[in-house]
């Protein structure tokens, strides 16, 4: 409200709690909405803490420390701030839907894209010709599709168009939602922990609180949403060998097989226990590390045999379990207390033989799903593979 001091006791005290609950993640129940959205927010009876806060007269403190502390939010609530306005003044017009632009493209079009890019704050440097896509144009053009995980080629083709054509109104939305899943998470957060985050397909290792090790990953396509959940990592296995799922084996592995008879033999796969198995090696399926942890849903981090996926864009590919770009790295980043090194990991893992090496201290693991989020790069808003923002929005 503009004015907090003219409104009437019951008026301040409503809108305080609306904006605590807010804040404090309590509007929705994730998993009400989609069973794969497991991260519960702690449940909070803020009626009751709004009359001690009321009590002790620090109502002003208490409303401040609803919300997460985290840079990156705070952050992502500044660019909230940008995107309102643009929508207060009216948003951005579309381009046409028949527009394509390539570097060294001449013309109107051109002149209406520089118009388009600066209502989101990608401005060219001035003094360019503006009907001439030049090299200026065709860097803030490689910066949006970057920020809009698209591959930044430089020219306006389909996806990118569809990219600048999304409503400024959609992308405040799509912020909010985001905002919304920030909120479900530990506060504080551990200080020593590994996030991952599908929606970009990337993972952070944090120890003291700082970021010590970031890769990209390989997450759940479509069919096979990679949830979001808390976890913990208990081991680090080397060499380990894959358990084929039910699901897999019949529906992939054995039609592949009746049809070419060599097929499980070369692919170093056995029947354990009436269960199909692949054995340790580097061709496995989930490489040559993996990383144990309680799973409620049966996903998993692993290495993989197939290093190319990390080079793409979109990396939506696997049934659920999430592949990691840096394996050993990760685990020597959390074996290193216990008399670990590379060297040491690299030995164990040329010998061949399965190891599972208990961790001391299990490691937090966070799984989310952001599809806006800041960086030092800027205001990333990527395609949301798995249709997750609209029922959030909705709810």
């Amino acid at each position: 409200p503009a004015d907090p001091a003219r409104m009437s006791d019951a008026a301040l005290t409503s809108h305080l709690l609306d904006h605590a609950r807010t804040e404090a993640g309590q509007r929705v129940r994730p998993r009400e909405i989609n069973r794969l959205w497991a991260l519960e927010p702690e449940v909070r009876n803020l009626s009751a803490e709004w009359l001690v806060a009321r009590s002790q007269g620090r109502l002003a403190e208490w409303a401040l420390s609803l919300s997460p502390s985290d840079p990156r939010y705070q952050a992502l609530v500044s660019a909230r701030r940008r995107y309102a306005a643009i929508v207060q003044g009216g948003g951005w017009s579309p381009l046409p839907s028949d527009l394509r632009l390539a570097p060294e493209a001449t013309g109107a079009g051109v002149v209406e894209l520089r118009k388009r890019l600066a209502a989101e704050g990608f401005a060219a440097p001035e003094g360019e010709t503006p009907e001439h896509y030049d090299a200026a144009l065709v860097d803030l053009v490689r910066s949006f599709q970057a920020l809009r995980g698209l591959e930044p080629d430089g020219v306006v083709g389909p996806a990118t168009l569809a990219a600048l054509n999304v409503t400024a109104e959609a992308r405040l939305s799509q912020i909010d939602v985001n905002l919304e899943r920030w909120r479900w998470s530990p506060r504080p957060p551990p200080a020593d922990r590994l996030e991952v985050d599908v929606g970009a397909a990337t993972a952070t290792l944090f120890q003291d609180g700082a970021p010590a090790l970031s890769m990209r990953i390989v997450v759940g396509d479509k069919g096979h949403p990679t949830p979001m959940f808390a976890s913990r990592l208990e081991a680090v296995v080397l060499n380990p060998p894959w358990n084929v799922p039910t699901s897999i084996a019949q529906g992939e592995i054995l039609p592949r097989a009746a049809r070419d008879p060599g097929y499980l033999a070369r692919h170093n796969y056995v029947f354990v226990g009436g269960r199909l198995q692949q054995r340790p090696g580097p061709d496995n399926a989930l490489g040559q590390v993996k990383f144990d942890l309680p799973s409620p849903f049966g996903v998993y981090l692993h290495d993989t045999p197939g290093r190319a996926a990390f080079a793409r864009p979109v990396r939506t590919l696997s049934h659920g379990c999430m592949r990691l770009e840096k394996p050993r790295e990760l685990a020597e980043r959390l074996l290193a207390g216990q008399g670990w090194d590379r060297a040491a990991i690299d030995a164990a893992i040329a010998t061949g033989e399965t190891q599972r090496i208990a961790l001391s201290v299990a490691t937090p693991l966070l799984v989310t799903y952001r599809t806006a989020f800041v960086d030092e790069g800027g205001l990333h808003l990527l395609p949301d593979p798995y249709g997750w923002d609209e029922p959030l929005a909705r709810a």
